[in-house]
C-alpha cells in the first residue's frame, strides 16, 4: 500500500526454528506482491548449509554473551571467575522444534572456545537445568550467575528463571545448595548483538 517493491524482513528469532518457519510462510504468501522478498538469517544463522558461517555466528554471540556476563557479575575474566569456583548459566527457551540442537552446538563451541565455566540449559527442551545442575556438582560450583539466552528479558526470564516461586530456576539453584545471582539482560539490550542483526539484514540485502 505504501509503494514498496523490495521487501527484506529481519527476523529477531534466536535460531531457525517453528517460528522462524512460520513467519518464512507468512511472507511467503505475499511475495507476488513484490518485485522481491529476502529473509535474512537469525541470530545464530544458518544451520548446516555451510559450517563455517555456522560457526562464526554462534562463536560472535557466545564472546558478546560471555564478555557481557561477566562484566555485569563484576569479574575481570572467565578464569578469575573460574578460580573462585562461578559458573555461568545461561536459559534458551527450547522447543519440540529440530533446531533445538543449536542450544548444544552454543555451548559446545563455549567450549571450543575455553569457556569452560559456561553453561547453557533450556525451560523447555534439552539440556534441561537437572542436566546442567548434574555438570555444576561435578565440577564443584559454588556460585551461579544464570542470565537469559533470550533475544528479551521477557515473561520467561521475570519467572522461570528468577521468579519467587520454588520452580524458577534461580529458586531450583538455590534450593540445591548454591549461591546464585541474576543477570536480567536479554541479548537484544546488548549493542553488539543488535550490530549482528543489521549485518544479517545486510547481507541479506545484498543477496
Amino acid at each position: 500500500a505504501n509503494g514498496v517493491k523490495n521487501l527484506v524482513v529481519q527476523p529477531t528469532h534466536l535460531m531457525h526454528g517453528a517460528e522462524y518457519d512460520e513467519l518464512m510462510e507468512a511472507v511467503d504468501a505475499y511475495k507476488d506482491k513484490f518485485e522481491s522478498v529476502k529473509i535474512a538469517e537469525p541470530l545464530l544463522g544458518e544451520v548446516g548449509s555451510d559450517a563455517t558461517v555456522v560457526n562464526e555466528d554462534k562463536k560472535a554471540v557466545a564472546e558478546i554473551l560471555t564478555e557481557e556476563a561477566v562484566e555485569k557479575a563484576g569479574y575481570d575474566s572467565l578464569d578469575a571467575a573460574k578460580e573462585e569456583g562461578t559458573a555461568f548459566v545461561f536459559m534458551g527457551h527450547g522447543t519440540e522444534h529440530f533446531a533445538n540442537s543449536a542450544y548444544s552446538q552454543f555451548e559446545n563451541m563455549l567450549r571450543d572456545l575455553g569457556h569452560e565455566s559456561t553453561y547453557v540449559g533450556t525451560v523447555e527442551g534439552f539440556p534441561s537445568l537437572d542436566y546442567v545442575i548434574r555438570r555444576l556438582k561435578i565440577r564443584e560450583i559454588k556460585k551461579v550467575y544464570v542470565m537469559p539466552l533470550m533475544i528479551v528479558a521477557g515473561d520467561h526470564a521475570r519467572n522461570d528463571l528468577a521468579g519467587a516461586e520454588a520452580d524458577s530456576w534461580d529458586s531450583i539453584l538455590k534450593a540445591d545448595g548454591f549461591e546464585t545471582e541474576v543477570i536480567m539482560k536479554g541479548l537484544g539490550e546488548i549493542d553488539a548483538i543488535a550490530e549482528m542483526f543489521v549485518k544479517h539484514l545486510k547481507k541479506a540485502e545484498s543477496l
